[in-house]
């Protein structure tokens, strides 16, 4: 296929790695403390999105200001615990982003996830300079499923929308970046390839070797 883009913009759990387990495990942790029960596998609260939300959904209750914050890192400090010296890079990422640095393409990195955990994350990964800039949680007002975090990845790289690829792997995230008007290629590492087209992905790729052999049929 032909590459027509002039950024890519990533997301971070489900797209660059597989954090989804121990994202779980921690949530498990959270309830157990604060409720006294753990989470069942599956459970609905647990819908991809922001810490915070997902503190209030798990308590079933609104929580603000300072409570609000220590229960939102009480939660990212357990996932931290878990997954140190565990995580690793989906299949064939940084042979793309080399590949994405050898045609002089950017390469920004666009999540749900609170800064926290991109400090967390991406030296664990060996990612620290692998993008030229990050936003998370903090940096726009509505995160996914709105627009905003990659209509403003756009904007500070100077692009339109349809000339930036977004890499995504949740509902959430796809609705993000259909509604900001960017091509979506997902990363099946948590839905099915008929269920991301029928969500409004224009690609689909098994990860990113997948990915790349595609790009490169062309």
């Amino acid at each position: 296929m032909k590459f027509p883009y002039k950024a890519v913009l990533f997301d971070m759990d489900g797209t660059i790695t597989d954090s989804t387990v121990f994202h779980d495990a921690a949530w498990d942790e959270f309830a157990l403390a604060h409720l006294g029960k753990g989470l069942e596998p599956g459970d609905p609260r647990l819908v991809p999105g922001r810490t915070i939300d997902i503190v209030r959904a798990v308590l079933g209750r609104h929580v603000e200001g300072e409570e609000a914050d220590r229960l939102h890192d009480d939660k990212e400090l357990r996932f931290h615990a878990l997954a140190r010296g565990k995580m690793s890079t989906i299949a064939g990422l940084w042979i793309y982003l080399d590949w994405l640095k050898a045609q002089g393409i950017p390469a920004a990195l666009v999540t749900n996830a609170p800064q926290i955990n991109i400090d967390f994350q991406l030296p664990e990964l060996g990612l620290d300079t692998a993008f030229v800039f990050t936003i998370g949680a903090e940096d726009v007002k509505q995160g996914k499923p709105h627009p905003d975090p990659y209509l403003e990845a756009c904007r500070r790289l100077g692009v339109a929308p349809s000339e930036a690829l977004v890499h995504e792997d949740s509902r959430l995230g796809i609705a993000a970046g259909v509604a900001a008007g960017c091509d979506v290629s997902a990363v099946l590492t948590d839905l099915e390839a008929a269920t991301a087209l029928a969500l409004g992905a224009r690609y689909t790729a098994e990860d990113f070797e997948d990915w790349l052999a595609q790009v490169q049929q062309g």
